[in-house]
Parts: C-alpha cells; sequence; structure tokens
C-alpha cells in the first residue's frame, strides 16, 4: 500500500472512529435529556393540577375536574386521564402533535418506558375517581431527532471537508517524494545532471541536499572515470604500439632469418651437401635462441617480474623486503594462504597490496603493517591493515593508483573498500576476488 493510500485510509478511519464516539455521546446525551425533561413535565404537570385542586370555590366538582384535565389539552409533554372508580376514562386531554415525529426505531431507541404520576384528589373529588399525568416523550423525542438531523449533516459536511483537505495536503506534501522517485529513476539510468527542486518543505530540506551531492560525486566520478579510462586507453595503445614496435624490430628480421635458413637446409639436404645444412641450423638455434629471449622480456613488462618467477607469496615477501631496506622502522607482518590463486587474480592481489603499501608508507608513515590472503575457494580476500595517520578528512578525489587499483578490482567482478580502521588509526585496504569457474579453468597446462 502506498504512503498516500495509507495516510488516506488512517485519516478515514480516525473520522469514523470519531463520529462513532460522537454519535455515542449524543445518544446517551438525548436519552438522559428526554428522561429529565419527561420527570420535570410530569413534575410541573402534578404541581398545576393541586393548585388548580385547591381552587375549586363552589364549583362543581365533576366540572371542575373536567376543566382540569381540558387544561392539558395542547401540552408537548403531559397527557391527563380522568378515571373511574371502574377504571373507565372519563376524560382524556389531547397531546401537541409534532410537526416531524421521529421514527419508530429511533423513539424506541431513545424513549424508554413511560413515566405516570397519580394526582391526590381533595375529599369532594374522590368519589368521582381518580386523575393521572401520563409523560408522553413523542414532542422531545421528535425535537431530538431533528437536532441530530442537523447535527449529523454538519458533522458530514465537516469530515467531507476534513477528508478533502487531508487527501489534497498528503496529494501535495508527498510530491516532492514523488519528485525523488524520479530523479532516481534517472539516476538509475545514468543522469547524473538531475537535481531536486529546491522549493521544497524545511523537513526534507537535508534530504534535497543529500541528493544533490550525491548526484554531483557521482557526475564527478563518471567524469573522473571517462578521464582514466581514456588515460587507460591511451597507455594501451602506447603499449601496443611499443609491442608492435619491438616485435617487428627485434622478432621480424629473425623469423625471417629461421625461414630462409630453413629453406637453405631443404636445398643442401635436396642437393646433397648435408655437411653445408649445419651452419644453418646452428643460426636457427641462434634466432631462436634471441627470440625467446626477447619474448621473455616482453611477458614481463605484461606482468610482475617476482609474480612470474616466485609466485604470490614469495612477490609480496619481495616486496616487504624492498621497503625493509628503506624503512626499517616498520614491522611487516604476512599471513598468506598456500593455494596460490591462478591469473589474472594473482596479478590483482599483488597490484593491490603493492599500491596499499605504497600508499600507507608514502603518506600515513605507519609503525606496522600486516598482509593477510585468503582462499577459500569461492573468493580470494585480500587485507592490508595499516597504523598510521590514517587517510586525510574531506578528501573527495582519489588519486591515479587508488582509481587504478579500484579498475583492477572491478575488471575481475571484485570489490574495493578503502576506509579508516576502527581503533583510530591507520587504513584498512580489504579487496574481495571472486573465483569463477572460468578462472579455475584458465590454469595453465
Amino acid at each position: 500500500m502506498s504512503i498516500q493510500r495509507r495516510l488516506a485510509v488512517s485519516i478515514t478511519l480516525v473520522l469514523l472512529l470519531s463520529l462513532a464516539l460522537g454519535g455515542a455521546l449524543t445518544y446517551w446525551h438525548v436519552v438522559a435529556k428526554v428522561r429529565t425533561e419527561m420527570r420535570a413535565a410530569l413534575a410541573v404537570g402534578a404541581q398545576t393540577a393541586a393548585k388548580a385542586l385547591d381552587n375549586t370555590g363552589g364549583t362543581d366538582p365533576a366540572k371542575q375536574l373536567a376543566r382540569i384535565v381540558a387544561e392539558f389539552d395542547g401540552d408537548r409533554h403531559v397527557r391527563a386521564v380522568l378515571l373511574g372508580a371502574n377504571g373507565a376514562i372519563l376524560a382524556q386531554s389531547e397531546l401537541l402533535r409534532p410537526e416531524a415525529p421521529a421514527p419508530r426505531w429511533f423513539f424506541s431507541l431513545v424513549a424508554g418506558p413511560s413515566a405516570q404520576a397519580a394526582v391526590s384528589l381533595p375529599g369532594p373529588f374522590q368519589p368521582l375517581g381518580r386523575l393521572e399525568l401520563e409523560a408522553d416523550a413523542h414532542n422531545e423525542v421528535a425535537e431530538a431527532w431533528s437536532d441530530l438531523l442537523l447535527t449529523s449533516g454538519i458533522m458530514a459536511l465537516f469530515f467531507s471537508m476534513v477528508l478533502g483537505l487531508a487527501f489534497w495536503t498528503i496529494r501535495h506534501a508527498l510530491r516532492p517524494v514523488q519528485d525523488l522517485r524520479g530523479a532516481l529513476s534517472r539516476i538509475g539510468t545514468g543522469d547524473y545532471t538531475v537535481r531536486m527542486n529546491p522549493d521544497i518543505y524545511s523537513e526534507l530540506e537535508p534530504l534535497r541536499a543529500g541528493f544533490d551531492a550525491m548526484a554531483e560525486r557521482l557526475e564527478a566520478m563518471r567524469a573522473q572515470n571517462q578521464d582514466l579510462h581514456e588515460q587507460i586507453l591511451s597507455l594501451q595503445e602506447e603499449e601496443r604500439a611499443e609491442l608492435a614496435r619491438d616485435l617487428h624490430d627485434d622478432v621480424a628480421p629473425f623469423l625471417f632469418s629461421v625461414g630462409a635458413d630453413a629453406a637453405m637446409i631443404r636445398q643442401f639436404l635436396s642437393d646433397g651437401a648435408a655437411q653445408q645444412a649445419a651452419p644453418r641450423a646452428d643460426s636457427i638455434v641462434e634466432s631462436v635462441r634471441h627470440m625467446q629471449k626477447h619474448l621473455k622480456s616482453v611477458l614481463r613488462r605484461l606482468a610482475p617480474e617476482t609474480l612470474i618467477d616466485l609466485g604470490l607469496a614469495g612477490a609480496i615477501d619481495n616486496l616487504c623486503d624492498f621497503w625493509r631496506l628503506r624503512r626499517p622502522d616498520i614491522t611487516f607482518s604476512l599471513e598468506i594462504t598456500e593455494d596460490s590463486p591462478e591469473p589474472p587474480l594473482d596479478a590483482v592481489a599483488f597490484r593491490v597490496v603493492q599500491e596499499s603499501l605504497s600508499n600507507a608508507i608514502r603518506h600515513g608513515n605507519p609503525k606496522s603493517v600486516q598482509i593477510r590472503i585468503r582462499n577459500d575457494g569461492q573468493q580470494i580476500t585480500v587485507q592490508v591493515t595499516d597504523d598510521g595517520s590514517g587517510l586525510a578528512q574531506g578528501r573527495t578525489a582519489p588519486g591515479f593508483g587508488l582509481a587504478s587499483m579500484r579498475e583492477r578490482v572491478k575488471a575481475v567482478g571484485g570489490r574495493l573498500v578503502i576506509e579508516n580502521s576502527p581503533r583510530g588509526r591507520g587504513v584498512i585496504v580489504s579487496a574481495e576476488l571472486p573465483i569463477r569457474e572460468s578462472t579455475r579453468l584458465e590454469q595453465p597446462v
């Protein structure tokens, strides 16, 4: 469920709960009011009848009782009934009928049981029967029903306005979130020029500033990666051109010489001059030896020499010896797995250690450096930890060495993390290099 719908449902439920609570309170108030009004009407009616009986004078008692009953005609709440000795109704007043009576269900829900009161008759009136007053709540309930309809209409209008205003407010309040979603979608497609609208709520201002800063950093990183990619392409082209020149200048003439000597040996053998083929064969051997020497130098340029000769553990140990001679005050500790990774992961691991040591010693002035390389069969984990001064605060643009190291790790599908040590001093460089199936199969024969 969306935030907008959830907020709308929550506000609606609150309003409905308020309406139900208000209805319950109104019901209790109406019931109490009707019953209080009925008791008060009976009390007033009894007092009125008692006063009328006291002022009888010489009037005929029967006519006097009839007149008293007639005085209650048109009353809203009390009906007067004159009963004979046998219980028959001798006279009865007429109530004022409500203009808009309440529904029966509402009347039965609110009115409650009918209240009655007997009026004490003086001596001359007692033989004529008895006078009773009966409370009738129809007019009072009709008035309460009319008030309830008016109140319900006002509340319905009020709740409708509140809901409408709430929906409008929610829709406009969530517009920055929708803008953020659109901006993130554009970021996901590689459009780092997008920025959030500065006309935003003050509570979301840190979010806008953080998003814009992130977009600026991503744009800067893309530009830096583009520059780095162009540099790498330029270096690759220069290296290819240099290799092409070396092969053309040093290998191609010897290949031509080998071809020529082989053709001469075939000619000598066909002419029966086998003794003349030996110098040509020696020349071929010499040419092949020269080409092997040159190709070996080319291979050393393409891969670290110590890595080829000594393996990863030996190459890193040799690298530490190099720094021990120059910085004897630094303690190096090595923990390298016995299962050495195969190309190209060994070269990447070596470059990570080489660049990490160089940065730590040149910039951090450490006292100790720890190097750990583990192979769990699924990935190679390389970790270089020092106790130097750590990364400089506010440094956002990495150098070419760090950028190159990131590119090497990324090229083999790995992950590189460079962060300050949680102990407060030094830097931890961690690289995770996954061992893919293709890498396992690319072992030298």
